[in-house]
């Protein structure tokens, strides 16, 4: 799929191979979110919302057991609807046709999958980092039991980046979330360089705005929660989204070059 206002570039008409880029990629960002900026805003106060109303109630209520297993499956069901919403109108911003209806027609297109993939993404996350404190910290301190704990924290930091591109691939292509995760995983091991300098950007930005938090200073603190709670779960997600924008014009540049193969590594095209 193709945005309306796709960025063009003259490696995209000629037989030089398209190469992606982490400038253009967080410049594009940035003027989608400006272009979109009422309905950015919109989306990522909901997703907010929709994170922190559930976790607020389980924090009162994490003493009651079955109080507390009520509450993080609420916030599970929450935070996938806020993802699938997030995703879903990000994606339609970086093709250029968002619309306000987006933020409801959403649920029901991508909920279920959402749900799946956030669950099955947590789970292995939550393993993977179970293990690193379990060799690091809990069995005795041993040189061996440390390099399998440093092997596990690789693991975590390996997975959150073949992870980067699932939910833009779950509302781009319609698939479901097993396809994604596998796709996610695939475009990660081609594009090893780019995912990294996004992911590098992204944390460097994320480090800036939480940085004032740290100073204690009224004023700065409240305008890290401003751009907390109004701009950066949506730029991280549209970010994310063009990303996968830069990766289909590399695949659709080699196809058109080649005549062989799909957009996406792992695609089917079913």
């Amino acid at each position: 799929m193709t945005g309306k206002r796709a960025d063009s570039n003259p490696e995209t008409d000629a037989d030089a191979p398209y190469r992606p880029s982490v400038v253009r990629t967080l410049r594009k960002s940035v003027a989608d979110a400006w272009l979109y900026l009422a309905l950015f805003v919109g989306v990522n106060v909901i997703w907010v919302v929709l994170l922190g109303l559930p976790l607020g109630a389980l924090g009162r209520l994490a003493l009651r057991p079955i109080v507390a297993i009520i509450g993080i499956a609420m916030t599970v069901l929450t935070v996938a609807v806020g993802n699938a919403i997030l995703f879903h109108v990000t994606n339609r911003i970086a093709h250029g046709d968002a619309c306000a209806r987006d933020l409801w027609r959403t649920v029901t297109d991508h909920f279920a999958a959402s749900l799946a993939m956030l669950v099955i993404i947590a789970a292995i996350a939550a393993l993977a980092i179970f293990n690193v404190h379990f060799y690091l910290r809990v069995l005795p301190a041993s040189p061996l039991w440390r390099i399998i704990g440093i092997i596990w924290g690789y693991v975590v930091i390996m997975f959150a980046l073949a992870m980067a591109y699932s939910y833009p691939l779950l509302v781009d292509q319609g698939c479901g979330a097993w396809s994604a995760m596998r796709r996610s995983t695939l475009l990660f091991l081609d594009n090893p360089g780019y995912t990294l300098g996004l992911a590098g950007a992204l944390l460097a930005w994320t480090f800036v705005v939480i940085l004032p938090v740290l100073t204690a200073v009224p004023v700065l603190v409240g305008l890290s929660a401003l751009v907390l709670c109004f701009i950066e779960a949506g730029f991280v997600a549209l970010v994310a989204n063009n990303a996968l924008l830069e990766l289909t014009r590399k695949y659709e540049t080699q196809e058109r070059k080649q005549d062989a193969g799909g957009c996406v590594p792992g695609h089917t095209g079913g």
